[in-house]
């Protein structure tokens, strides 16, 4: 791995944690907008973005109620999410999978809750959540940034004429 592929993870998991830390009431429990979930269409664009978003979620996860367990649990979650988002070529389809495997997530909070009747409505409640920041707001986002000829040189390494967004 390069330096600029090290200072870009480096980054990105910085910028994640950061987003994710300041707004702690929107970040953490079982209703959940955390604003830093758009940045996880960076590993759709590039997978090298897969590195820095696993680490970003972890620090961020450190200052989760849930403790070590979210570190683990929920920074695996995200790690699936966005290995099968670098797979997917339609970018509708990828966004979807932060909240497909929010199940997990679901699943951490209602056994370290000890009532697994919360895993439906905390799961849905996730789920939605994910859906509103990565799909809706998210993607229309990603697909105006794409169209900055810097964004997609610098922040996604795609070459100014390539069009992904026609492609995927």
């Amino acid at each position: 791995m390069d330096k600029n592929t090290i200072t870009k993870q480096a980054l990105t998991a910085a910028a994640y944690a950061a987003l994710t830390w300041a707004l702690p009431a929107l970040s953490y429990g079982p209703i959940q907008f955390r604003i830093s979930e758009v940045m996880t269409l960076l590993a759709f664009f590039n997978p090298q973005y897969i590195v820095g978003l696993t680490l970003g979620c972890a620090l961020a996860n450190m200052f989760s109620a849930l403790g070590v367990v979210d570190v683990v649990v929920g920074t695996f979650a995200s790690f699936l999410a966005l290995y099968t988002m670098s797979k997917i070529k339609n970018i509708w389809v990828a966004s979807l999978m932060p909240a497909v495997f929010s199940v997990i997530i679901g699943i951490e909070i209602a056994f370290l809750a000890s009532e697994m009747s919360l895993f439906i409505p905390v799961t849905l409640q996730i789920m939605f959540s994910e859906f509103v920041i990565v799909t809706l707001l998210g993607v229309p986002l990603f697909k105006i940034l794409e169209k900055n000829k810097s964004f997609r040189n610098v922040v996604l390494d795609i070459p100014a004429v390539e069009k992904s967004y026609i492609k995927r």
